[in-house]
């Protein structure tokens, strides 16, 4: 016998003016089953998109037990019902329009169907110039929601939306398709994430493997540091023969190379708390893939030998696929991998401002930088900064505010 289809709905939450009844009309103009569910209005100002009522009839919707959520702002009060949500999920797939989080959870809570929540979000000077441009009365009104909205957020920084779209970087139109596709898309983000010095702690390892190999051959303070220095972003068989021909080494680059992979791979170690990390945000729901410039063989011994190869969904090595990050390419192969694509949206977290956060951000992915204690040098900026990798989860599961 087959099954009825799950009740659907969407719940567009955002501060004034980010864009929630374009974004609804764009939605129903790509698939005529959304539609706005108009919530009960009881008080003055604009009537549309709403079912306007009376105090007597709010009362009989408390009094019945009827009101799945209600709140009040601009001198009005709106109520989220149960008799008019019922029609609405009969009818098709409703968008729900709300500014708060716990009514986002009230409706979570108190009205079973497979929501999808969205944070619809831009910056204050935009809902300023939007109001100010389809000349609200009230902007300075709509300004001070805006402040309670950015402070709800800030209150509630636990909660997770599903999907978080910037109104001010992305059309309606292609909001509305990021909406429709993750409505039936897995649960849970993309999450593509550096693998050197973000995940594991690379350059103390090199570091140390250096300095030990000095040691060992006995080789001056000099040439320590000028291999450190050729090898502390990059290491690959040419950076080694570069080596090896300039400071006259003791060894062939055959040799040193044979030697440095694995035994670098054997000392590599995650930073405290990734493990643990890992775990929970896969838990949560999210599709974790490394995506990492660097050779095949030696980015997999070090995934291996660090633990994390079991801990992720999938790996993407630049060797591998034939271009480095901050090219697109690599981006749009990693998400394939997990059978996702980049117009979903999803994250990029990284250590390295051009190739993790720029191109990130090319890929049209929020992106999250790995500081480890470093000020931000300019350019273009990161969604996020945070000290390391755990932080960086955090914010995953958090929905990113």
């Amino acid at each position: 016998m087959n099954e009825a289809p799950a009740v659907r709905g969407v719940i567009l939450y955002g501060p004034p003016a980010a864009g929630k009844d374009t974004v609804t009309r764009a939605l129903a103009g790509l698939d005529p089953m959304f539609s706005l569910f108009s919530r009960v209005k009881v008080g003055p100002g604009r009537s549309a998109g709403y079912r306007m009522g009376t105090s007597e009839q709010l009362e009989e919707l408390r009094a019945s037990g009827a009101v799945v959520y209600e709140n009040s702002r601009y001198d009005s009060t709106y109520v989220t019902d149960r008799p008019g949500l019922d029609a609405a999920v009969v009818a098709g797939v409703p968008v729900m329009h709300l500014g708060q989080v716990d009514g986002v959870r009230a409706v979570l809570d108190g009205y079973p169907a497979q929501w999808l929540t969205v944070l619809l979000w831009c910056p204050r000077e935009v809902t300023e110039a939007r109001s100010n441009g389809r000349g609200d009365a009230d902007t300075p009104a709509r300004l001070a929601a805006w402040d309670a909205t950015r402070a709800d957020l800030d209150a509630n920084p636990n909660f997770r939306f599903d999907l978080t779209i910037r109104t001010d970087e992305v059309g309606p139109e292609a909001a509305a398709a990021q909406i429709r596709q993750a409505l039936t898309a897995p649960h849970g983000d993309l999450v593509l994430v550096d693998f050197d010095d973000t995940l594991i702690d690379r350059l103390s390892a090199v570091t140390d493997w250096v300095a030990r190999y000095c040691t060992e051959h006995r080789l001056s303070p000099t040439v320590e540091q000028q291999m450190l220095e050729a090898m502390r972003i990059r290491a690959d068989v040419k950076v080694i023969e570069a080596l090896c021909a300039e400071l006259e080494l003791p060894e062939s680059a055959s040799e040193l190379w044979s030697r440095y992979e694995p035994e670098l791979a054997a000392s590599v170690t995650p930073f405290p708390g990734v493990i643990e990390a890992l775990t929970a945000v896969r838990e949560a729901g999210h599709q974790v893939v490394v995506v990492t410039n660097g050779g095949t063989q030696i980015q997999h011994a070090k995934l291996k030998a660090s633990g994390i190869t079991g801990l992720v969904d999938d790996v993407c090595i630049s060797e591998e696929v034939g271009v480095r990050k901050p090219d697109r390419q690599i981006f749009e192969a990693a998400a394939t991998r997990v059978g996702r694509d980049l117009s979903q949206g999803g994250w990029m977290i990284g250590d390295n401002a051009d190739l993790d956060v720029v191109g990130g951000r090319k890929a049209g992915l929020r992106t999250v930088w790995i500081s480890h204690g470093r000020p931000w040098l300019g350019g273009v900026e990161p969604d996020h900064v945070v000290p390391t990798a755990v932080e960086a989860f955090a914010l995953v599961q958090g929905g990113g505010w």
